[in-house]
């Protein structure tokens, strides 16, 4: 790789780390608009049967407050566990809500005991996630209080609260082999007048513990992107930064909105997305935000009734998954700027652990695999830079002997190329590789950065977690991680820089470059997960066998 390259890459990098460490998307808010009633749909039926559902009644009582409605005495809120091979839900009757749901396949061992994944993040105000307040009833927060749950079957949930005539119910329909369940929100209005209802629905998303809450957001996917709002900035110790502070609001064309890390999502899926709208807000900057999807107000008249419904996806960042279930779930899923070479490198890598089953030979086998395709391309360049750097004395001494005629020492020059094989643009010749690399570098960093096959996977020794950057210890009193394959892929590449020719650069540039790019990419890389660092140090490994190779040959 020559100097030409590893500048580029330099700047790609930093590019790179600037975009996902210091650019938030700026909050983009506005008023929504008043629109006519919406007309329900019919809703189909839950599949057969799949989950088992366990109702307890604990002593504590789960309200955080007095509602809003008139006072009501209120028995010890109902907990019903639904379980199904994937994972295990909680739901209560304290506002038909839900309180936890764990990941049966998924275990954060960060976390003393290796704790099940627990996607419902609660807090002191939201102590329930699909909670509904729905104040524009005038009954106060209906998410304070008790329904009555009713099992019609194995796979559907009903919650029912009836208060001054309008009558409420909250359907949970659940299906076999997947994360995605779907919640019904029903309005039967038995009074003799008009009542507007918003179905607002919220998820809380609080700041957790363990490295699956690092990198925690809000997304609402809408009009062909998704917004993000940054609830917990990814930690690093060369950026710090705080979550957003300013509300975001879409009011329409919401396909989607939710809660997600790098590698898990909690997303509700409105069945109507042009008549929803969605909320992303701060409770308290950097720890706990707000998702809240509602529906355009619609009119209900006495003796009629009016429901929403949602999909609510609750799981792992798995691409087939999300595919699957359509709405662009999928951009969740960290895939940069060429997300086609993205899927084809987690497809890759996914296919050499059927293999290897470790994820870091893996990485170095794909790695080996790239370098070899792109050989030909890489020894051409090399080549043609130790050509360029043969010739250079000659360049000089035609520079000293006309510096003041340019014409004259144009068509030495010209001679000169001639004479080693060259053209005046082969100086550039090297960008044509560089190019051709650089959407593959890309597409095998998003791979490697947000791919959930590589979170908690082991490599060797104290590389534990290549989703991660490693740590061999930390140096007391600074709190500066040691971290050795950053700081081996820094010495890999102060030796590459030794063997590459030098070109069109004076000798104080050259020390310079010598050691300014290993430096570099040293800082910019000890932030970085170990498989992405692993497969940098042994792409320089190779490139300085190729290199040690085309220095010895005679052409």
């Amino acid at each position: 790789m020559d100097r030409n390259f590893l500048l580029f890459m330099a700047v790609s990098m930093v590019i790179l780390v600037l975009w996902q460490g210091l650019f938030a998307p700026e909050p983009a808010v506005q008023p929504a608009p008043e629109t006519p009633p919406a007309v329900a749909e019919p809703v189909d039926r839950a599949p057969e049967p799949i989950a088992t559902l366990d109702r307890v009644t604990p002593q504590a009582d789960l309200s955080d407050g007095a509602p809003d409605a008139a006072p009501v005495a209120q028995a010890p809120a109902e907990r019903i566990t639904v379980r199904n091979e994937l994972y295990e839900a909680v739901f209560t009757t304290r506002g038909g809500g839900l309180e936890r749901f764990a990941l049966n396949t998924y275990t954060d061992a960060t976390t003393e005991g290796n704790p099940r994944v627990d996607l419902v993040t609660t807090s002191e105000k939201w102590d329930v996630a699909l909670a509904t307040p729905l104040k524009g009833l005038g009954l106060g927060n209906l998410a304070k209080l008790d329904y009555r749950a009713n099992q019609p079957d194995p796979n559907t949930l009903i919650f029912e609260r009836e208060l001054r005539g309008i009558t409420v119910r909250k359907t949970y329909l659940f299906e076999p082999d997947t994360y995605l369940f779907r919640l019904r929100i029903e309005v039967e209005n038995g009074t003799d007048r008009h009542v507007q209802p918003n179905f607002n629905t919220i998820w809380p998303a609080r700041a957790g513990v363990g490295d699956d809450f690092r990198d925690f957001n809000l997304g609402a996917y809408t009009d062909g992107d998704l917004e993000t709002f940054v609830v917990v900035p990814p930690e690093s110790f060369m950026f710090g930064g705080s979550g957003s502070d300013t509300a975001m609001l879409f009011p329409a064309n919401v396909k989607w909105a939710g809660a997600h890390s790098r590698y898990f999502l909690a997303a509700l899926i409105p069945r109507n997305p042009t008549e929803a709208r969605a909320q992303l807000s701060p409770v308290e900057v950097s720890q706990e935000g707000l998702v809240q999807v509602s529906f355009k107000d619609s009119d209900i008249p006495p003796g009629q009734r009016l429901d929403r419904e949602f999909k609510v996806y609750v799981g792992p960042k798995e691409d087939d998954r999300l595919e699957a279930i359509g709405s662009n779930l999928d951009e969740a899923i960290l895939k940069g700027w060429v997300p086609l070479l993205t899927r084809f490198f987690s497809g890759l890598l996914q296919a050499a652990h059927e293999f290897v089953p470790n994820y870091g030979v893996s990485i170095i086998l794909i790695t080996i695999l790239v370098r070899v395709l792109m050989a030909p391309l890489m020894t051409r360049q090399m080549k043609s830079m130790k050509r360029i750097s043969a010739m250079q004395p000659e360049i000089k001494k035609v520079q000293e002997k006309y510096p003041d005629d340019r014409q004259k020492q144009s068509e030495e020059m010209m001679s000169v190329y001639k004479r080693h094989g060259l053209s005046p643009f082969s100086m550039f010749s090297g960008c044509f590789p560089m190019l051709l690399q650089m959407p593959i570098f890309i597409g095998f960093y998003y791979a490697l950065q947000g791919s959930i096959l590589l979170r908690q996977q082991p490599f060797v020794g104290w590389m534990t977690d290549l989703s991660q950057p490693e740590s061999l210890f930390t140096l007391p009193g600074i709190d500066l991680p040691v971290r050795v394959l950053p700081l081996l892929m820094g010495g890999a590449m102060f030796l590459q820089q030794k063997l590459a020719p030098q070109t069109a650069m004076d000798p104080a540039q050259a020390r310079m470059m010598l050691w300014m790019m290993p430096i570099m990419f040293t800082v910019l890389f000890y932030q970085f997960a170990s498989g992405l660092v692993l497969y940098w140090f042994v792409s320089t490994l190779i490139g300085i066998g190729q290199q040690y190779l085309t220095n010895r040959s005679s052409d």
